[in-house]
């Protein structure tokens, strides 16, 4: 079954709420994408001091450094699959409502 037969069985109705649903899911992976560009600066933020405080030998504070880098490289990683799940059914959406084909790549 081609995607223009898809379209073609797809009523007023269930157009009218896939078209919803593809903005809300939308609306979410913009945010998502926003919060992983804040994270990948608070890493940037917490490595530069990272290395500060390894340049100028203060190891008590090297500990909780790397604690923040781990919980926040972790927080990243869960929100970049959050954000590539959303876009994959934004590619599915898309597909099924307007016949496009969408490629999700994986650029960090």
């Amino acid at each position: 079954m081609s995607v223009s037969q898809d379209n073609a069985k797809l009523s007023a109705m269930e157009r009218v709420t896939a078209q919803t649903e593809l903005q809300a899911v939308e609306r979410k992976l913009q945010k998502s994408c926003v919060q992983i560009n804040l994270l990948n600066k608070q890493l940037e933020f917490i490595k530069a001091r990272y290395q500060k405080a390894t340049c100028d030998r203060f190891n008590r504070f090297r500990y909780t450094l790397r604690l923040k880098l781990a919980v926040v490289e972790g927080v990243r990683n869960m929100y970049f699959e959050y954000a590539h799940a959303q876009a994959e059914h934004v590619a599915l959406l898309r597909q099924r409502l307007y016949g496009e084909v969408l490629i999700i790549g994986t650029e960090n």
